[in-house]
Order: C-alpha cells, then sequence, then structure tokens
C-alpha cells in the first residue's frame, strides 16, 4: 500500500517524465531535422551550430541553413548546395571533403576552424547524395508530380551534362548526364523540348547522335545516329513529330528526322549547298525552313520536298553572300502569328525583322553588342533576346543584357541588366511568368565560380526574372561548365 510520500513521488515522476517529453517536443535537434538519423548526427553536430549553419545565423554563413532537410534544400547563395543523384556536382561534398580518393576537394574546408569530417563521415555524406538525398521518411527532392513538373533545362557543354531547374523553387533538382561515347566531351550545344512537353531533344558539336529525353523522368529513351559533324541546332516542328539539326560547316548540311522512330528522313547537301548554317526555323505549314548563314547576310529558305534551296539577303538591294564581317546572322526565330520572323546578326549587333511568305525586310533594330539567342513571351508579345559581349552600365563588372522588343511595334521597349556574364540561353515559362536567362561565363575575367567542376572550364550561372515586377527572383545559381542553351517545360 503506497503512503503519501510515495504517492508524491510517483507525482513528481511522472511530472518529471513529461517535463522532459515536452523539452524534446520543443528542441528540434534531433527530432524535427527530417534527416536521416546518420545524416543529422553530422549536419546538426558539425554543420548547422552556433555561428554557422543553424537558423539563426546562416545569413552570415552564405545564406545556407542545414537545420533541417528542408531548409538544407533551399541551398545557398550560389544556388542548390546538394543535387539528388549527382555525387560530382554536389559542391556541399566538395567543402567537407579532404580525402582527394572520395571526389573533389574546395577550400575552404568545412567546418571552417573546426575538425574536418572523418573518412566515413564524408562517405556516409557522399552515399546519401547518391541515394537521392532522402528524408528520414525516404522522401526524395523534387521526385513528385513527375508528369506536370514545370521546369527548365540548361545544357553545360563543357561537361556532357544538363541541367534540370525546378520552376517552383528555381533551385537546380537534377543533373543529367548525355552523349553517346562516355570516352569523350561531345559537347552539348543545343536543346529543344518538345511542344507537348513531353520529351526534350538534343544535339552535339562534338557528336554523331541526337537524343531523345522523357521529360517526366528526365532519363534516355532513345538515339539516332546522324554521323559526325559540328550540330549545333535543332528545331521541331509545330506537331513534334519532327526535327531539322543545322551543321555548322563550311560545306554544312541539314538532316531531318522522324521524332516518333528516331530516324533519318533525309539530309540535305552538296558542293556549296550550304555555308556554314546555323539558326533554323520552320514555316506555319511545315512545307519551308529557314536556315540562317553563320557568316554573311543571307539565310536560306529550304523547300524539302522539291528539294529547293534559295538565298534570301537581309540587305535591301544587296545580294546574298556568305563572306564574313557583314551581319553574320546567328538565329531565327518565327513570330507567333507567323507573319513575320526575326534574325539575330551578332557583327552587326542588329535584329532584322523579315515578312513571312515574301522575305522581305521590315526594319532593322538596334541591339546591344553580340546579339545571339532568342525566345519570346506568346503571353505579352515580347521578344527577348541575349546580348552576350555587352558593356553593363548598371554592373560594370559584368557583361551582356536581354534587350526586350514589342512584337507589334518592333521597338525595343526595355533593356535588362543584371549581373550576367555573356548570357546566351534564355527561355521564358508564360504559365508562371519566369525569364531564365543563362550566363556562359566562360571568359576567364568573368566572375570566379564558387566550386569547381568535375571537368575542365569555369562554371556557368542561371537568373530567373519575375516577368510581372522584372525583378530577379533567383540571382547567380552555379551550374556546370560553359551553361550555353536553354529550353523551358511549363
Amino acid at each position: 500500500m503506497y503512503t503519501t510520500r510515495n504517492s508524491w513521488m510517483v507525482l513528481v515522476g511522472i511530472l518529471s517524465i513529461l517535463g522532459f517529453a515536452c523539452q524534446k517536443m520543443i528542441d528540434p535537434a534531433f527530432t524535427n531535422t527530417h534527416y536521416p538519423a546518420d545524416i543529422e548526427e553530422i549536419f546538426v553536430n558539425k554543420c548547422a551550430t552556433a555561428g554557422c549553419h543553424n537558423a539563426k545565423s546562416y545569413q552570415n554563413a552564405a545564406n545556407l541553413n542545414m537545420s533541417t532537410w528542408e531548409t538544407l534544400l533551399q541551398g545557398g547563395v550560389s544556388g542548390s548546395v546538394v543535387i539528388p543523384f549527382s555525387v560530382n556536382q554536389s559542391s556541399l561534398l566538395q567543402f567537407i571533403n579532404t580525402y582527394d580518393d572520395l571526389g573533389i576537394r574546395s577550400s575552404p574546408t568545412m567546418p571552417i576552424n573546426g575538425q574536418a569530417l572523418s573518412r566515413e563521415e564524408v562517405m556516409r555524406v557522399k552515399t546519401w547524395i547518391a541515394e537521392g538525398c532522402p528524408s528520414i521518411d525516404g522522401e526524395i527532392p523534387f521526385a513528385s508530380n513527375p508528369t506536370t513538373r514545370a521546369k527548365a533545362y540548361i545544357t553545360n557543354q563543357g561537361c556532357d551534362l544538363v541541367s534540370v531547374v525546378d520552376a517552383e523553387t528555381r533551385l537546380v533538382m537534377r543533373y543529367v548526364s548525355v552523349g553517346h561515347d562516355p570516352n569523350q566531351i561531345e559537347l552539348p550545344h543545343r536543346i529543344a523540348v518538345s511542344p507537348d512537353g513531353k520529351y526534350w531533344y538534343l544535339c552535339f558539336t562534338n557528336g554523331s547522335y541526337v537524343q531523345k529525353f522523357d521529360a517526366h523522368y528526365d532519363t534516355l529513351v532513345s538515339e539516332v545516329f546522324i554521323g559526325p559533324a559540328m550540330w549545333n541546332v535543332i528545331v521541331t516542328s509545330y506537331d513534334g513529330k519532327k526535327a531539322f539539326v543545322s551543321d555548322l560547316s563550311s560545306n554544312g548540311k541539314l538532316v531531318e528526322i522522324d521524332l516518333i522512330t528516331m530516324s533519318v528522313i533525309k539530309t540535305l547537301q552538296g558542293s556549296g549547298l550550304f555555308t556554314f548554317p546555323h539558326g533554323l526555323a520552320y514555316s506555319q505549314t511545315h512545307d519551308t525552313i529557314y536556315a540562317t548563314a553563320q557568316y554573311g547576310n543571307m539565310i536560306y529558305r529550304i523547300i524539302p520536298s522539291v528539294p529547293q534551296v534559295d538565298k534570301i539577303s537581309l540587305v535591301k538591294g544587296a545580294l546574298p553572300v556568305t563572306t564574313p564581317q557583314l551581319q553574320d546572322p546567328h538565329e531565327v526565330l518565327m513570330s507567333p502569328d507567323f507573319s513575320k520572323y526575326f534574325v539575330t546578326c551578332q557583327t552587326s549587333n542588329e535584329l532584322r525583322v523579315m515578312a513571312a511568305g515574301v522575305d522581305s525586310l521590315l526594319r532593322a533594330i538596334p541591339m546591344g553588342i553580340h546579339p545571339l539567342a532568342m525566345t519570346y513571351s506568346k503571353k505579352r508579345n515580347l521578344l527577348f533576346i541575349t546580348n552576350q559581349e555587352d558593356s553593363n552600365p548598371v554592373y560594370p563588372m559584368f557583361k551582356g543584357s536581354v534587350y526586350v522588343v514589342d512584337m507589334n511595334t518592333l521597338t525595343v521597349v526595355r533593356k535588362i541588366y543584371e549581373k550576367f556574364y555573356q548570357p546566351h540561353g534564355i527561355g521564358v515559362d508564360d504559365q508562371k511568368d519566369l525569364l531564365y536567362v543563362a550566363s556562359r561565363n566562360a571568359d576567364a575575367t568573368g566572375p570566379a565560380p564558387h566550386h569547381i567542376s568535375e571537368c575542365a572550364g569555369r562554371n556557368g550561372f542561371f537568373h530567373v526574372i519575375d516577368l510581372n515586377t522584372w525583378q530577379v527572383v533567383k540571382t547567380a545559381s552555379e551550374v556546370s561548365v560553359d551553361s550555353y542553351s536553354l529550353g523551358v517545360r511549363e
């Protein structure tokens, strides 16, 4: 039989247990981080500590908060620091690794001014990333809603990689290894997303194949051999059934591909038929293809069914020629209503606007220095052009701009100067009102990369701009080497 004293002691004990339980419930460490236990032990004890990457001080530590699985995935000042399934592209691993045989090492070693992680700890983190960075519940980041997830794709031609950017968070969510030959860099030069958003396609400047990827899971579906050449541009038909690819050679060629069967339909080539063909655009009815001659003052008009090839001068009264250092047309893009097409001229620093059908010059619009890639917002009737070498009056240490042209008035209505460096790839998500701009950062005078690449060259980066406010919503998120072209899956 319990005495009053015994009953009191039991009550105190129960209250102590309850108190301890409540105390643990409000203490996030080792209870609510959502890390797997072995990863939690490392990150909470050695990274998310006072003055470093915890909730109170992360803003002074590269803006990287490692207190929880969720906050780690938000990345830091350079963007994503862990990429599910991509060990070599996860910069966090570089900064905690001090073992040459375990991969890339970057400085300063983390924890800064602290004891380096043991070999076993580095291996645990490396294995966790290779397995997809799962939470304690086994959740893989960005794995939900694969059929509807909006994304942007950036080719990193220096490393045979494609960066996949999640449109909701504007973070790199995956890296996809591309190319047919694992023993050589094939330079994925141009990406094309199918009109229905189900697939994306790549051609390679140093390769012999066109590759087709499932855009739901970003996995290789099939490829077609088109022979060795300097394949530069791939453009899909508006129904997504066919594509043309251009070979940027002095005696170049065009290849037409059936995208359903992934087979070659025909190759258009001949001695002197095409001189450095580059940019490509389909006419509205798919019966005509326009191709820029990279050097000179002209474009080609091709009717594949004949076949017929005509030369169209971009300059009134001038004969079409392929003499370098004239207009030097780079890209061609049809307007959404097919009434006109736009041509960027990289040497004369112009955007030339041509009337479709009659192929006559409507207007030459001055651009910045070295205009290259184009995209448009159909929703806003705006055309966006990257000027890769333009001077930057807002940020003089940076290089490049984006000009915005009203496609009705054919006037420049805005010039975007952000911390770009040699911007090239560009894309619009009209559903989310986002503009993506990829900077190559190939020039050695550009911003020093945040971390080391697994292959030779300098890492590029991308910006995301809100088209409602014209403000940057994602600044200088680093990707792999030479971020060249960009495609959007809305």
